[in-house]
């Protein structure tokens, strides 16, 4: 193992991540005993510690974070936006069927109001009056005219 060179007469204690300073040695002892436990880090061990301990790695780990969750939020979405245009689907040919059907109707409508203004036009003007007898073949003009 190899110091790293010290100037003259200066007592440095430097950075304790820098990169020239070899391996890094901790010491752990609990303060009311004697068990202790002594980790050696290698250089790229150090460096590796000193990236995680780093405020880029902390901003980049939160971005990294709440990105994956809105994407994963987003994903969790797809089936329930997959079953709701399903059902929108559903009722738009429920939709197109009932305006078939009412575009049939009131072409129906139409022919019979176009039949009952075709048959006053061609009665004429001056008609008797019709006996008050109240026969079936008197009030049945009528009552298709209401």
């Amino acid at each position: 193992m190899s110091t790293p060179e010290h100037d003259s007469g200066e007592h440095r204690h430097g950075d304790v991540f820098g990169r020239g300073s070899g391996d890094m040695f901790i010491h752990v002892q609990r303060a009311t005993g004697l068990a202790h436990r002594t980790l050696v880090l290698h250089p790229w061990q150090v460096q590796a510690l000193r990236l995680v301990a780093s405020r880029w790695f902390a901003a980049v780990l939160t971005v990294a974070v709440l990105s994956w969750g809105y994407f994963a939020f987003e994903a969790a979405r797809v089936p329930f936006l997959t079953r709701r245009i399903s059902h929108m689907e559903r009722d738009g040919a429920k939709l197109d069927t009932l305006q078939a059907t009412l575009e049939q109707v009131q072409k129906r409508y139409d022919q019979v109001q176009q039949m009952l203004s075709a048959s006053k036009h061609t009665t004429p003007a001056a008609v008797t009056p019709a006996p008050k007898s109240g026969s079936a073949a008197t009030k049945a003009p009528s009552a298709i005219a209401h």
